[in-house]
């Protein structure tokens, strides 16, 4: 495949409800167009209630379709689109996307790439799934983990690249809440956010999001903690921001770190999955060791001088841009889509970095 070769995407995931990955999936669909390369959102299966991806991918006019209303049986569907388009090229998010797509490349041949983004260990019957996606990963032309700690979980030759955001249109944001944005669940710690909202009464704490725990954090949740539920379209939230804690048990690399720091909101943050290799404690956000040190952090900015803290913005924002970026990871991953149908991995080191 030469330099100039036309490549074609079809981006592979089941979306029900707008997490990681979904926010993944879109803004590689926006990178993707952005530099001239054909892509397309393939979604699993039609739900009775509608993904808001779709919502999302239908404001950026880029082209998606359900596997579902292709076929009974999505694996016939996405069959039967890589026998109308061969060269294509299927990137997959998720497990069910990941197996799907894996099925299609035993059968057909096909090109095919799987994303591994969860770093926890999932339980019940998704432990299963997870299990036998993993360790059939050598099947994919080639797996990209957003990781270390996702990679290490791979038993097979992975690249990790880094998350990544569309940053040209973000705007510094000039708030000053403290806030928790993501998923209200175990993993993503909004218990240990509670804990340090009640050992802070005189500071106001903002959550935005939804979940399994939802009713739990809301009973436990002080009066100087305001629940602000499922945002639709953080874009409008992000100004009210000045401060992100991200108290994690699991993490990849979280994307809601990127557009807070992209925006020059200051990330405090326990030092879980990645993130360690995105923030520089005292430079361009602060790392902790356990959740108890977020207030101690706290007090800090609130000793920081306007032109300290505009300074930490600063080197967030540039973190961003210059190495979590659409401009600055796309190109990379066009060179392993170019690669991939014509380049052993044999001699690719495991959890090899993509630079």
């Amino acid at each position: 495949m030469s330099s100039n070769t036309r490549i074609d995407v079809w981006l592979v995931i089941d979306s029900l409800t707008f997490g990681g990955i979904e926010t993944y999936v879109l803004e590689l669909a926006k990178g993707l167009k952005h530099h001239n390369t054909s892509v397309e959102v393939l979604l699993i299966k039609r739900y009775q209630q509608r993904s808001p991806l779709v919502e999302k991918l239908e404001k950026e006019a880029l082209p998606y379709q359900y596997l579902s209303d292709l076929a009974t049986q999505p694996l016939f569907a996405l069959i039967q689109k890589i026998k109308h388009s061969p060269t294509t090229l299927i990137h997959a998010h998720g497990y069910k996307a990941s197996l799907l797509s894996k099925c299609a490349r035993v059968l057909t041949g096909a090109k095919q790439i799987t994303t591994y983004h969860a770093g926890e260990t999932p339980t019940g019957k998704v432990w299963a799934y997870d299990f036998v996606d993993r360790y059939t990963a050598f099947i994919s032309t080639l797996s990209l983990a957003v990781s270390e700690k996702v990679s290490q979980k791979i038993p097979a030759t992975t690249l990790r690249l880094n998350n990544f955001i569309d940053d040209s249109k973000a705007c510094v944001s000039t708030g000053e809440q403290i806030a928790f944005v993501g998923r209200l669940s175990h993993e993503k710690g909004p218990d240990r956010f509670i804990r340090c909202a009640k050992s802070r009464p005189d500071l106001s704490f903002h959550i935005y999001g939804s979940g399994p725990l939802e009713a739990e954090i809301s009973q436990l949740a002080p009066q100087n903690v305001q629940l602000h539920g499922h945002q639709s379209n953080m874009d409008v939230v992000w100004k009210h921001i000045g401060a992100l804690i991200i108290c994690s048990r699991f993490e990849g690399l979280p994307m809601a770190a990127l557009e807070a720091m992209s925006r020059g909101c200051i990330v405090i943050a326990l030092k879980v999955g990645d993130l360690p290799k995105l923030i520089t404690s005292g430079q361009n956000g602060y790392l902790v060791d356990t959740a108890a040190q977020i207030a101690d952090v706290l007090r800090t900015l609130e000793q920081l001088t306007d032109d300290e803290r505009q300074k930490i913005s600063q080197q967030a924002i540039c973190t961003v841009r210059e190495q979590f970026s659409s401009s600055a990871v796309i190109p990379k991953l066009l060179q392993l889509y170019k690669k991939s149908g014509r380049q052993s991995d044999s001699h690719i080191e495991k959890n090899t970095l993509v630079k």
